[in-house]
């Protein structure tokens, strides 16, 4: 049988529970339920319910809220503190020591395809060079986010 993203099959013979588990989180919250074939009359009855029950919660909340939510949620290793955005220090040739310090945005397209665009400090200045990097983000979430409810 193919996986159902969030729908787990429980089949625990120590403690007779036979069910399908439905776990959704979005935007912080998180809901569970339970489909006991017991109660709904067999696997496939608990199943087909377990999947109604998925597309209601997935229905409450708007494709666009929910990408844009977690598309946005801070990492614990930003440099910047915004999402998606960091700055670099690397050396760029190991004989001399040269570095270049620049800002990064980063962002996922529609299809799944990571990008990056670069803000060199030294072409752009380091506050300008930072702006440049939050402001691309920031357009390409959007631009990904209209795609993807659309």
């Amino acid at each position: 049988m193919k996986k159902i993203k969030n729908i787990t099959r429980i089949d625990n013979d120590i403690n007779r529970t036979h069910a399908w588990l439905v776990q959704v989180q979005r935007n912080y919250f998180n809901t569970i339920k339970m489909f006991s074939d017991g109660v709904y009359g067999g696997k496939r009855k608990a199943l087909a319910a377990a999947k109604e029950f998925h597309a209601q919660v997935l229905a409450a909340v708007p494709g666009y809220d929910y990408l844009h939510h977690i598309r946005s949620v801070v990492r614990r290793n930003t440099t910047s503190g915004i999402p998606g955005v960091g700055r670099y220090d690397p050396i760029v040739n190991p004989n001399t020591g040269h570095r270049v310090v620049f800002w990064l945005a980063f962002w996922t397209d529609e299809n799944g395809v990571p990008h990056k665009r670069k803000f060199v400090v030294s072409k752009y200045g380091e506050r300008k060079a930072k702006q440049l990097a939050v402001a691309e983000r920031k357009k390409r979430l959007q631009e990904v986010c209209a795609a993807k409810s659309a």
